[in-house]
């Protein structure tokens, strides 16, 4: 074989090995602090527009009237690009009914794709990912937005998403907590995350007697219900707020009206979805010029934080791309360790 035929013959890159991260590998690798580093990280990309992120689709079997018993499925394909540079698409399914059956709510993976081939590399187990990735989204919502001092959070909901919160708002930085309630109907429990975390704080964490005791005093409140209805008043609430709206449909329209200040993780992404914030858009009552900004805006300096005794609701539904940011930093931990499963024809 001549040296010009060797010169031009295309070597073919090499296929890269397909891994399986289970959940307990990923709840080794995603702390807290990693979750909440790697979000900031994502935060701070989806600022410099150095992402790709679609809207998210939505498939439901039986309708939406029927989403509690038979579910939805959701894609969230995206790209991210900096240091991560990962191409990826999350799919998550959400089947309310799945709480009277003692299973999660939600399930999903991440398929994560070589970008210089295209080729999968990796599929991921997304439940702590995505657990973890919304409590951190949660903490750097309080530490941008809310006051610099005492602290009073109150936290609707205690399923998973919930306990993560709490965790990340105690372990990832030092703020000023006064005080923290939590009510949750169904079972108990918001008491398992009292027992879980009171050990390891001396902030009273305590069970509140229903939404609105829950409510009452507080001057941050973090809503991660599953299937909650709007219920939450404007009068519920006292003068000054900082409202993180994990699931946004808690918030009757007039409290999401009432505030100072309006921020989303994605407008555009937001606007899609079929929950009562993302209604308001569609309808007309918000609208591009009422939204204060995005919340990567906030964190890269752009635009101010809290400036005063504002009332500001945050609606971070959740970006692809933080999902796929962690997704893809676990990868490349998990790489270095015999216990990720290698995916073999």
């Amino acid at each position: 074989m001549s040296v010009e035929i060797l010169a031009n013959r295309r070597i073919p890159p090499a296929v890269p090995q397909m891994v399986w991260i289970n959940d307990q590998i990923a709840a080794r690798i995603v702390t807290a602090g990693f979750a909440y580093q790697t979000v900031m990280e994502a935060l701070l990309i989806h600022a410099a527009d150095d992402f790709v992120q679609p809207p998210k689709p939505f498939v439901r079997p039986g309708g939406a009237a029927e989403e509690y018993e038979r579910g939805y499925l959701t894609a969230m394909p995206a790209y991210v690009g900096g240091s991560f540079d990962a191409l990826g698409a999350k799919l998550a399914t959400g089947f309310p009914i799945n709480l009277t059956r003692g299973i999660p709510r939600a399930s999903g993976v991440i398929v994560l794709f070589d970008t210089t081939t295209g080729v999968p590399v990796a599929v991921v187990d997304s439940k702590t990912i995505s657990a973890r990735g919304a409590a951190a989204t949660a903490s750097i919502c309080v530490d941008h937005l809310a006051a610099k001092a005492n602290l009073r959070i109150a936290v609707l909901g205690a399923g998973p998403i919930a306990h993560e919160t709490v965790i990340s708002l105690f372990i990832t930085r030092s703020r000023p907590i006064d005080s923290m309630l939590i009510f949750d109907p169904v079972g108990n429990r918001a008491q398992a995350i009292v027992e879980a975390v009171s050990p390891f704080t001396d902030v009273p964490v305590q069970l509140a007697p229903s939404a609105r005791d829950c409510l009452a005093d507080a001057n941050v409140v973090i809503a991660a219900t599953t299937g909650a209805k709007a219920h939450v008043q404007p009068e519920w609430l006292g003068d000054r707020w900082l409202i993180i709206a994990l699931s946004s449909d808690d918030f009757v329209p007039e409290t999401i009206l009432s505030a100072d200040k309006l921020v989303s993780d994605d407008f555009v992404q937001n606007s899609q979805e079929d929950m009562l914030f993302p209604r308001l858009v569609r309808s007309g009552a918000i609208g591009r010029d009422r939204l204060y900004g995005e919340l990567s805006h906030i964190v890269a300096g752009r635009i101010a934080g809290r400036e005063g005794g504002e009332r500001i609701f945050v609606n971070p539904t959740g970006m692809a791309i933080q999902d796929i940011a962690i997704a893809a930093r676990v990868c490349a931990t998990a790489a270095c360790r015999t216990d990720a499963r290698l995916l073999t024809s």
